[in-house]
């Protein structure tokens, strides 16, 4: 089994520097080569950026901690590993048909409330003991099944004030969907644009409810590449704060947010696509808010 830290050489940009804005950088990236995980595609840290929960497109989730030194990780510790169950109580990856398993987009409510979505056949289920209790299903909404196969919910989050919202890999015709769980069912607040062909495949808040995607897009059929996008849903901003090299980096797909003191950090895991041969990537990011603008001086009246 091969674990290690992978250094990073961090390149500044003309796009990175440009103007007044926040950007994210990769800090630290961690290899993690292991013959029983493979498949991870939803991600949740807690506060510390230590404890996690994770979830695989086999139907399995798993918790444990990652051991940071030196300001990067140097080991994953699995503490469990068991199968997501279904509503009936069984696992999911016990039935195959309209491939129940592909589990790939993870919540957790402060109340230990835990969100689920699913590709292919897509839908979010709620589970109110945790992951290791049985699902509540939630009414799909009709979109649901205009997106394309394996092109479906791959990403959920939960805003501050505890709203449940997933989001779709590929857009439909008006762009990507903005579902939110309201009182009454899933509903569509508007439309995230699709630009430069990105796939949304990772989301989280922050505390002051912006909205974090992880993004990606496989270019030629070889190379991944991946970014990271802000955006406000009341539509006042809309971000992209890194974007990496054409093959830097593997499928990174699930994201979780955690601050190191006052810095915004986030956290992303690859999916390797069940090949055991390809290991599976941590990286951190280190949100840089933008420098405050000079002020220009007055000149004092004579």
């Amino acid at each position: 089994m091969r674990e290690n830290p992978v250094p990073l050489i961090l390149v500044t940009t003309a796009a990175a520097t440009a103007g007044w804005a926040d950007t994210a950088e990769p800090v630290a990236r961690y290899l993690w080569d292991t013959e029983i995980i493979e498949g991870v595609s939803g991600l949740e840290l807690d506060e510390t950026g230590t404890v996690f929960t994770a979830i695989g497109d086999r139907g399995f989730w798993m918790t444990g901690r990652l051991v940071r030194t030196g300001g990067g990780i140097v080991e994953v510790a699995v503490d469990t590993l068991a199968p997501i169950l279904g509503p009936e109580g069984f696992p999911v990856a016990a039935r195959r048909v309209g491939d129940w398993s592909d589990s790939e987009g993870l919540a957790i409510a402060p109340d230990g409330t835990v969100w689920v979505s699913f590709e292919r056949w897509a839908h979010v289920w709620r589970y109110d003991q945790g992951l290791g209790g049985p699902a509540s299903h939630i009414k799909d909404h009709p979109t649901f099944y205009d997106h394309a196969e394996n092109w479906q919910l791959e990403a959920t989050a939960i805003s501050p004030e505890g709203d449940v919202y997933t989001f779709s890999e590929k857009p439909l015709p008006n762009g990507f969907p903005i579902y939110r769980l309201s009182s009454g069912g899933w509903v569509i607040d508007g439309t995230l644009p699709e630009n430069d062909l990105f796939s949304i495949v990772g989301a989280d808040f922050d505390e002051n409810g912006d909205l974090y995607l992880l993004e990606r897009k496989l270019v030629m059929g070889f190379w991944w590449q991946s970014r990271l996008r802000r955006v406000r849903l009341d539509g006042s901003e809309d971000r992209v704060l890194w974007t990496s090299q054409r093959g830097d980096f593997g499928n990174l797909e699930g994201l979780a947010l955690w601050r190191d003191g006052d810095t915004l950090m986030m956290t992303a895991v690859s999916d390797n696509n069940g090949d055991l041969n390809t290991p599976t990537e941590w990286v951190d990011f280190r949100l840089t808010p933008a420098p405050p603008e000079p002020i220009d001086a007055e000149s004092p009246e004579g």
